[in-house]
């Protein structure tokens, strides 16, 4: 009579200060949090480890995926600091704050098939899912004016540091870069993951996005515009022009065991790019959502004085939207960057 043999779940092991290791097997749910605090389903008894820093998520049913909750150190994966939904490999190690963990996939190696070399299934894998965003768009204005007043090389060379020096802050402060756009920059902060049935709500209550983060980014990103327009002779200075949302999204990755790429789909990136817009006609630097400053006054405990409100018609909706909008130099006041 033959045995069924029980597949082995995928598990992690938690090195311990001591030496020791401590095992924890994946199974019996589809998600399980890491943190300091005692009510995560791995504690991490570790003074740099966030109260929830990470979380570790089955997003289809042969795929283990960690994502950070925007912990304050950050979390890695083989020494690369992620920000967006990582496909786990069996092998890989993870690094929260001090702690160190091995993720080994048990039977999900084992389960998957095997496809030819060169067949579109060991190519590609795609993954869709639903998070709670900041959008941040940035764009330098007068670029095609720069184009014709500028010796190719120096705009090559000006505009190649403006992006670099752009997506460090950005990941410095938390966000990524999710594409660059001609003379834009499109940055996506990650809040939570939703459910991917949820209705498309803006903000859930128990959840606090941190725009002041996005903010303190595009702070520092008009700081080092300025740096730049010092270092540089310019005919005339580059300005830039921002804009905030914060809402649900889809997050599309599209990529292969070794690759992936991402983009965030949906209204509320929509809405960024055409808030954005508005500051053109609001003659602002910076212009943010409802659902944003909604989340920035519950963060600074009370309504914030540099920004001024405006019902504004943006292309493409039939509403007017309330959006709000400041000089850079106030916010940064505000910030006190």
């Amino acid at each position: 009579m033959s045995q069924s043999v029980t597949p082995a779940a995928p598990y992690v092991l938690l090195k311990e200060p001591d030496g020791s290791q401590r095992k924890h097997i994946l199974a019996g749910a589809t998600a399980w949090t890491l943190g300091r605090d005692e009510d995560n389903a791995i504690v991490l008894k570790d003074p740099s480890v966030s109260r929830q820093h990470a979380l570790l998520q089955y997003l289809d049913d042969k795929s283990i995926y960690l994502i950070d909750l925007g912990s304050r150190n950050g979390s890695f994966v083989n020494h690369r600091r992620v920000s967006i939904p990582t496909l786990l490999q069996d092998g890989d190690q993870l690094t929260l704050g001090q702690s160190e963990l091995e993720f080994h996939s048990g039977s999900l190696a084992a389960s998957e098939p095997n496809p030819s070399p060169g067949s579109k299934q060991s190519e590609t894998l795609v993954l869709q899912t639903r998070w709670l965003i900041s959008v941040a768009v940035v764009d330098v204005r007068g670029y095609g004016q720069l184009t014709q007043q500028l010796d190719e090389r120096l705009l090559s060379q000006v505009m190649g540091d403006w992006f670099r020096r752009g997506g460090d802050i950005i990941q410095q402060h938390g966000g990524t870069v999710d594409k660059y756009i001609g003379d834009a920059i499109m940055a996506v902060w990650f809040h939570a993951p939703q459910p991917n049935a949820a209705p498309l709500v803006p903000v859930q209550p128990e959840i606090d996005p941190d725009v002041r983060s996005v903010l303190r980014a595009l702070a520092k990103l008009f700081q080092m515009t300025d740096q730049l327009n010092r270092e540089f002779p310019l005919p005339s200075p580059i300005r830039l022009g921002a804009g905030v949302n914060t809402g649900s999204a889809i997050l599309r990755q599209v990529g292969n065991n070794t690759r992936q790429e991402y983009t965030a789909l949906g209204d509320t990136v929509n809405l960024a790019f055409r808030i954005e817009g508005s500051t053109r006609i609001l003659d602002a630097d910076l212009a943010i959502s409802q659902d944003s400053y909604t989340c920035l006054v519950k963060q600074l405990g009370k309504p914030p004085t540099c920004f001024s409100q405006q019902a504004v018609a943006l292309k493409g909706y039939t509403d007017h939207h309330p959006v709000y909008h400041c000089k850079i130099s106030s916010l940064q006041t505000l910030l006190g960057a």
